[in-house]
């Protein structure tokens, strides 16, 4: 899990979703971001949709969480990851790869 300070509040959450101008799309994930110097918060939004069971969230969730935190360094600025149904089968080499690449198209 990512520290209070790392992560997006209700209020800068529903901000971005307001603002989205245009949505960066992976193979796993969507994200709607801002850039803004000097700050690094993040959220992940994981619908039922994607999956009934709140187990299986929970566990995307901490596979990403997991994968954000080693390449944390790297980003600047508010970041909402938007989870899509393939993502039921990714692993955490997935998410590590595909932070990197939406990391190299925003830097």
């Amino acid at each position: 899990m990512l520290s209070k300070k790392n992560r997006l509040n209700r209020l800068e959450l529903e901000q971005l979703k307001d603002r989205k101008k245009e949505i960066i799309q992976g193979r796993h994930l969507g994200l709607i971001y801002q850039k803004v110097s000097g700050e690094k918060k993040f959220a992940l939004i994981i619908s039922n949709k994607i999956s009934k069971k709140a187990t299986i969230r929970n566990k995307i969730k901490r596979l990403f969480y997991k994968a954000l935190t080693k390449e944390l360094s790297d980003f600047e600025g508010k970041f909402l990851f938007l989870a899509k149904k393939n993502c039921l089968m990714a692993k955490l080499e997935d998410f590590e790869k595909e932070i990197e690449e939406f990391r190299n198209k925003l830097f």
